[in-house]
């Protein structure tokens, strides 16, 4: 047991390593020396662990995702109405963005590094399809919980709030610009709520 326990804490500390590196230097002077220095192991424990840079980069990206799933659900009251738990979430991993823009340099940096490389384009979809998922999962349970019925279909929703949020952290770590991240920000919060709130009003008829 002890063994599993210290495996488990050594591959969590090379992985918050990597992030580090990445987040400091940029992908492509990242290597995986810098790596095993910044987690202090030897070139044979990094491959033991992770056995291509990929794979380590996936796990980045896994940790990334279960990063952002703690920071949104616990600024979620227990109970709360569905415009305030729209807000609060995406208010919450704001936050986390303000916090450490570094981070998010570093995860476009990821999806454009596998994009750029046909053979790791798949870290690229598993990063849209991990975070699409992650918010999908998180307006169902918070809709199901509240016995509202949604007429948009979950994935829908969260292509929205995903696609929102990509276009405001992009403006936010080209200018810096706080003031206008967070009027923006409230715009994107107005419109999610006024889209579901749109799609579950009745259709009038044009002609009455």
């Amino acid at each position: 047991m002890a063994r599993t326990a210290n495996g488990e804490d050594r591959r969590a500390e090379i992985i918050a390593a990597t992030i580090r590196v990445l987040a400091r230097d940029g992908i492509a002077a990242t290597t995986t020396r810098k790596i095993a220095t910044e987690a202090r192991v030897n070139q044979a424990t990094l491959r033991y662990y992770f056995g291509s840079k990929d794979d380590l980069l996936f796990a980045v990206l896994q940790e990334m995702m279960r990063i952002t799933k703690e920071v949104v659900q616990a600024a979620i009251p227990e109970q709360s109405d569905l415009p305030d738990v729209i807000a609060d979430s995406i208010r919450a991993f704001w936050t986390h963005v303000e916090s450490a823009p570094e981070l998010q340099i570093m995860q476009y940096e990821l999806t454009l590094y596998a994009l750029r490389n046909p053979a790791s384009a798949w870290l690229a979809r598993q990063q849209y399809e991990g975070y699409c998922a992650l918010v999908e999962a998180l307006f169902e349970q918070q809709f199901t919980a509240s016995g509202v019925p949604c007429a948009i279909p979950f994935s829908d929703l969260a292509r929205f709030v995903v696609a929102g949020m990509d276009g405001l952290i992009l403006q936010f770590i080209s200018d810096r610009d706080i003031t206008r991240a967070h009027h923006q920000l409230t715009n994107l919060i107005h419109a999610t709520i006024a889209l579901i709130e749109s799609q579950r009003r009745p259709q009038e008829s044009p002609l009455q």
